[in-house]
């Protein structure tokens, strides 16, 4: 069984976390969270039943800026030993649109392709 890790970024709206962490919540899975520590009142334990849920040191984050990149090499290190067959990086506002069974056989006939695109279309940019 080749395992995925989730690699999440929260800083509000608990309720859609733990939403989002119900969908993902498989044994086919591990799950790395970092919540902004400028999230008050923000709860740090989540309930699941199958995945493994690692709670990542949190960092103050102003999206947008150098710091977010320093949460995701943060949750990329955490998660880097683990040899996962895929990784997922997702804000804590994420829903998959697909179920897990859906998602795993969707890589399973994928294997070792990266999914990752980028445009030059952007206004005003060139390349």
């Amino acid at each position: 069984m080749q395992k995925h890790a989730y690699l999440i970024i929260a800083n509000r709206n608990p309720g859609q976390l733990q939403t989002l962490l119900t969908l993902l919540d498989d044994s086919r899975n591990d799950i790395y969270l970092l919540v902004d520590r400028k999230s008050v009142g923000y709860p740090r334990d989540f309930q699941l039943n199958y995945a493994t849920l690692f709670s990542v040191s949190p960092l103050v984050i102003d999206w947008g800026s150098y710091s977010q990149i320093e949460a995701e090499m943060r949750l990329f290190q955490a998660a880097a030993p683990g040899k996962y067959a895929y990784y997922h990086l997702l804000s804590g506002l994420d829903l998959p649109l697909a179920n897990q069974d859906e998602i795993h056989a969707f890589f399973s006939a994928h294997p070792g392709k990266e999914f990752i695109t980028y445009s030059s279309q952007a206004s005003g940019v060139q390349f």
